[in-house]
């Protein structure tokens, strides 16, 4: 069975830079991984890879920022910068670039602390967005749980495009990261982070960032937006001009 979300459908009132400047950076690291060989490249995961010992030993301490922008094939790469595409222009939009910035860095730190705990005495580098990626996603199960999300399904000779709430797409999700996760069968997938930057991203937007979710919302076609925030074309002309980007 393939389960596949590309889309959704909550267009953000702001342009997602930021987001679209993250996708860039991943793609164009990991065309300059492929143009190394094979050799180089385990040599550049090996050096720039987050191992557990970092939280214990407090060495190699850059590698918390680096092993994000690593990542172990093009299936690898195509899934995270799908996921960041899909949900990470709203949680833009709703923290701020700054604040997301932030978030993103602090999601995947944790989840690599998250992964070291269940790591089993080996201190093997961990590399890839998806820890940081999985707290985009615990935020958006917060923020925008009934948001259709579009997804490819294709099961045996059922194949259709299905809108399906994000609250149950993630929610499907992270249940398999769970029974993943308990199966103990190493398979190269570091399942403890993804639960790990989830768990980060679903307390950090309700309680450490947690303005950003209290504020009164306005309810446009598509999504719930701060009054600040609506385009010009959803104000009324005495409000005022849109608010500048962050």
């Amino acid at each position: 069975m393939i389960f596949f979300p590309f889309a959704d459908e909550n267009p953000s009132v702001r342009t997602p830079y930021l987001t679209w400047s993250l996708i860039a950076i991943n793609v164009v690291v990991f065309l300059f991984q492929l143009s190394i060989g094979v050799q180089s490249n385990q040599a550049l995961v090996s050096e720039f890879g987050v191992r557990p010992s970092v939280f214990s030993d407090f060495e190699n301490l850059h590698t918390l920022v680096t092993s994000a922008f690593l990542h172990g094939g093009f299936m690898h790469l195509v899934s995270n910068m799908v996921v960041l595409y899909i949900y990470g222009d709203n949680v833009e939009s709703h923290l701020g670039r700054t604040n997301f910035l932030i978030f993103y860095a602090l999601g995947g730190i944790f989840a690599a602390y998250f992964q070291s705990i269940f790591s089993g005495g080996q201190n093997v580098p961990m590399i890839g967005a998806s820890g940081c990626i999985a707290a985009i996603m615990g935020a958006y199960f917060v923020l925008y749980p009934t948001a259709k999300v579009k997804v490819f399904v294709w099961f045996l000779i059922f194949v259709q495009i299905m809108r399906i709430p994000a609250n149950i797409v993630i929610g499907f999700w992270i249940v398999g990261q769970l029974i993943s996760a308990a199966g103990n069968s190493y398979d190269g997938v570091a399942y403890f982070a993804h639960i790990g930057g989830f768990i980060f991203g679903f307390v950090g937007i309700k309680y450490l960032f947690r303005k950003y979710v209290e504020k009164p919302k306005v309810y446009t076609d598509y999504e719930e937006v701060e009054d600040n925030d609506l385009p010009i074309s959803k104000k009324r002309k005495s409000q005022g001009f849109k608010r500048d980007d962050d």
